[in-house]
């Protein structure tokens, strides 16, 4: 928890101090950015978003010892600012350098949260981890985890995510990590970067950040391998050629992979835990970072073992007659189709029907309409039982082409109308699509149709 005085936290956010001279003195303990969560010992910063304004909340009665705003508000104590992201930053970068743990950042296209959780476990088989929680991995989301971090902890791993160029920069210099894991370079973000050697420029700013003893993860396999490995003086690369490899690989029925993982000159054989073959290439990515910071292979092997679920990606759930595949965390082509592989190889294992309920995937572009219509392509050359698609791309794009293909598919206007349709099928169910299409809710309708069912 951040503890500082007044007047060195002035000082830290480069604010002017309005109010009574005596606070100077005083200490804040914890910085909130929610004044229903203040308990009065702590410092407010008010956040300006696009729905909310923090400024708007600030009373004389609000239980701060201290707030940071951009323009006078009405409370005896005020450190005035330019930006308050900006000295939400400033004060977790202030607090980072007050502790040494062993620091791990993962960005990257797809797979950065369950690297990240596959890291953290990990590295719990050795010490105490403060590890990223949710989609906390943004601007305001990482500072408010470093926040938390203290003396008791041995490793930190930490989540960055990227909108644009200079964000993922902005993040390493205040998480200062040792090692930076960097899973993949996907389609994701063209609407804002173009290209993908921009894609590659935004997550290679993590690797421009590691000091000169630290370590790069980066992928074998990756076109822009080469460039990623130009831009920090040490790395290590996972997958097939690199220093982290995976031999023998083999799936079981639920689409689970066991494989002998190769590290630093030793081997162990990995049954892993959560399901998906894209999962092997995050693990190699957690494993050979935890080896080269000297972890045992055994704890390695003893974490990716336990590790059964990650909320959200390719989680099952009975419902009905049916098993959900939950993938709705988020979707882009790469993801979308290690998901929809990851369907047909559980529905043909299970001799059950397979069938899709897909939203669009944001941020693509110009490159959309191309991307749209590949994924109805692989709906039908997986040839499914039934494609159920949601959003205008969806449904412009991928439906037309899985139609052409000879697919059975529909496009709804709404998650209650695809689950009416869902819900009298016998199978297995895919629900994936970018974050803001909010797929999450065509589960919710089926199990209040079971509710109903069942009452």
């Amino acid at each position: 928890m951040v503890r500082i005085s007044v007047k060195e936290l002035t000082d830290v956010v480069s604010g002017k101090l309005y109010g009574d001279a005596s606070s100077n003195g005083q200490v804040v303990e914890g910085v909130s950015i929610d004044t229903r969560k203040l308990t009065g010992t702590e410092v407010f910063v008010a956040l300006k978003g696009e729905k909310t304004d923090g400024h708007s909340y600030v009373t004389p009665n609000i239980k701060a010892r201290v707030v940071i705003a951009e323009r006078p508000v009405d409370f005896p104590c005020c450190i005035i600012v330019e930006d308050t992201y900006k000295a939400l930053g400033d004060i977790a970068r202030f607090h980072r350098v007050l502790y040494q743990p062993l620091v791990f950042a993962v960005t990257g296209s797809n797979g950065k949260t369950t690297t990240k959780e596959m890291l953290r476990a990990i590295l719990e088989e050795d010490g105490k981890v403060l590890a990223t929680e949710g989609n906390y991995n943004n601007e305001i989301g990482l500072p408010l985890t470093v926040f938390r971090l203290d003396e008791t902890y041995q490793y930190a791993v930490l989540e960055m995510g990227m909108r644009g160029i200079g964000q993922v920069d902005y993040l390493a210099k205040i998480a200062k990590p040792s090692v930076g894991i960097v899973t993949n370079i996907g389609e994701v973000h063209l609407e804002l970067l173009g290209t993908r050697a921009n894609i590659a420029k935004a997550k290679g700013e993590l690797l421009e950040n590691l000091p000169e003893n630290g370590l790069g993860v980066i992928p074998k396999e990756s076109d822009f391998y080469q460039y990623l490995k130009s831009l920090c003086p040490r790395t290590i690369a996972f997958g097939r050629g690199g220093d982290v490899e995976a031999e023998d690989v083999v799936f079981d029925e639920e689409n689970r992979a066991t494989f002998t993982l190769k590290v630093l000159g030793q081997s162990e054989r990995i049954a892993l835990a959560l399901p998906g073959s894209h999962n092997v290439e995050n693990a190699l990515a957690a494993a050979g970072a935890a080896a080269y910071a000297g972890i045992e292979l055994g704890k390695i092997k003893r974490a990716l073992e336990n590790l059964t679920q990650v909320s959200g990606r390719l989680e099952e759930v009975r419902v009905l007659n049916l098993i959900v595949i939950d993938d709705t965390y988020n979707a882009s082509p790469l993801s979308m189709k290690a998901a929809l592989e990851h369907l047909r190889r559980r529905s043909d294992a299970l001799g059950l029907k397979a069938y899709a309920a897909l939203g669009d995937m944001k941020e693509l572009g110009s490159e959309a309409a191309e991307y749209h219509r590949t994924i109805g392509a692989l709906c039908a050359e997986l040839n499914l039982d039934g494609l159920y698609l949601y959003g205008s791309l969806m449904e412009q794009y991928a439906l037309s082409e899985a139609r052409r293909l000879g697919l059975s598919a529909e496009a709804f206007s709404t998650h209650a109308e695809i689950a009416e349709n869902l819900k009298d099928l016998t199978g297995i169910v895919l629900l994936k699509g970018s974050r803001s299409m909010e797929m999450e809710r065509v589960l919710a309708y089926l199990k209040e149709f079971a509710a109903e069912k069942n009452s």
